[in-house]
């Protein structure tokens, strides 16, 4: 037998979640006779830590589309720019290009910072008492995430540099991350109108 390609079963973080959320762990069977029990320890801990991976660090994934419509559409297009297939998963792994939460969950935590008279130094104006507005820290605003993705494409795609060089280059790297965001829309649409659609049927 003669493997064709090597890469055809390599799957995203997104599949192997909803893999295992769909098949939950089988329940311990009794012993029967002499019958010998399946030890489902390491399995049940390969589960847990998935499952504490996708909540600590890349919980976005969690509103990931169906991987059936996102990652089966998305894939064959980043392909097209030239990427590999494994390089096509990492990007769909990291959400490059996608809505991660980071700058909602930074937003959410900030009023927390005036509790117990925290920032009593500003007034209703937004004027601190040293007489400065409050646009400090605009000297220091974080980057668009889109220029961190960019960055983050380095790290991803090997050889970047050389395989996407000049504005054309540059051109398609800013395409590849809106072709991320087009397909994740139109997944989630899709997916939308087709529970949509099942619900009327049921009614």
């Amino acid at each position: 037998m003669r493997v064709l390609d090597p890469q055809s079963a390599l799957l995203t973080t997104s599949e192997v979640h909803q893999f295992l959320s769909q098949h939950p762990p089988r329940p311990p069977p009794r012993k029967i006779g002499s019958y010998r029990q399946v030890n489902l320890k390491d399995y049940e801990r390969v589960r847990d830590d998935f499952e504490h991976y996708v909540t600590n660090t890349v919980p976005f994934i969690l509103n990931y589309p169906p991987p059936e419509t996102f990652i089966k559409n998305v894939v064959p297009r980043l392909c097209a720019f030239g990427l590999t297939k494994t390089e096509a998963l990492v990007l769909i792994n990291l959400g490059l290009g996608l809505p991660r939460g980071q700058q909602l969950a930074t937003d959410e935590n900030a009023p927390e910072e005036r509790v117990n008279g925290e920032g009593d130094d500003i007034n209703d104006d937004g004027v601190g008492a040293d007489g400065v507005d409050g646009q400090i820290a605009a000297e220091g605003e974080e980057e668009p995430p889109e220029s961190d993705d960019r960055q983050f494409l380095s790290l991803v795609i090997e050889e970047m540099e050389e395989r996407f060089s000049g504005e054309e280059g540059e051109a398609q790297v800013q395409q590849i991350l809106e072709t991320m965001r087009e397909e994740y829309n139109r997944a989630h649409a899709t997916h939308a109108s087709a529970n949509g659609d099942t619900k009327m049927n049921e009614g």
